[in-house]
């Protein structure tokens, strides 16, 4: 051919709606974000517009979940402390005694 090297990556593709809908459960907009960003590499096929379903997948990552006792984000500590539970079940505890025995 013309001294041209095309070479075409091997694995499975996906459509940029399967990209969206299936793969990553997101808006296909975010998909156009993605590549925008070099996040993800598109591959066009004269009119169609493929992903590789490797580079799509690689766009998932893992997160950890935060414990309780690591200090770092809010996500998995508790709304109250025990000690503030404390004070508001005994503060309770003495209005409702306070009540009865005015009454």
């Amino acid at each position: 051919m013309h001294g041209t090297d095309i070479s075409v990556p091997k694995g499975a593709f996906v459509t940029r709606k399967e990209a969206a809908e299936i793969h990553l459960h997101c808006h296909v907009k975010t998909i156009d974000r993605y590549v925008a960003a070099g996040a993800l590499t598109k591959y066009k096929f004269g009119r169609k517009t493929l992903f590789l379903l490797a580079d799509v997948l690689a766009l998932i990552k893992p997160v950890g979940v935060l414990s309780t006792t690591s200090g770092r984000g809010r996500a998995c500590v508790p709304f109250l402390s025990w000690g503030m539970v404390t004070f508001i079940v005994l503060s309770v505890a003495i209005l409702w005694a306070t009540f009865f025995l005015i009454h």
